[in-house]
């Protein structure tokens, strides 16, 4: 379900961001958010990064807007990849197929790659 109770499914995060509880794999997140919002966040600076981690709770990981695509990590809304916080400061060089999607793990507080076909809660700007 896609609708229903508005603050039961969304929780904002700032001036930047809204956090989306349901589960999508990363393009039905990143469908959703732009159907609904803007793009799936782009966590580029230490700024945002920070600001999301202010807010998301309950979450073990969230999409964002983080992608590999003919050897290059970037971000989906054309934002600059300059601010990195991969997990272990190793940004995955040459990631399996399934695993070249972008998450934030709540736990390690840094960004990690998982499989796109995963379904996690994920963050709109």
């Amino acid at each position: 379900k896609l609708c229903c109770d508005w603050s039961h499914h969304h929780t904002h995060l700032s001036l930047f961001f809204l956090l989306v509880r349901q589960k999508e794999t990363w393009e039905g997140a990143l469908e959703y958010c732009r159907s609904h919002y803007n793009d799936l966040a782009s966590l580029s600076t230490a700024d945002k990064m920070n600001s999301a981690l202010l807010e998301i709770t309950q979450a073990e990981y969230v999409w964002t807007g983080l992608r590999f695509l003919a050897g290059d990590w970037f971000w989906v809304s054309g934002d600059d990849l300059d601010y990195t916080a991969w997990y272990q400061n190793e940004q995955p060089q040459c990631p399996d197929r399934d695993l070249r999607c972008g998450a934030l793990d709540m736990q390690t507080k840094l960004w990690t790659h998982r499989n796109c076909e995963e379904k996690l809660s994920f963050v709109c700007q």
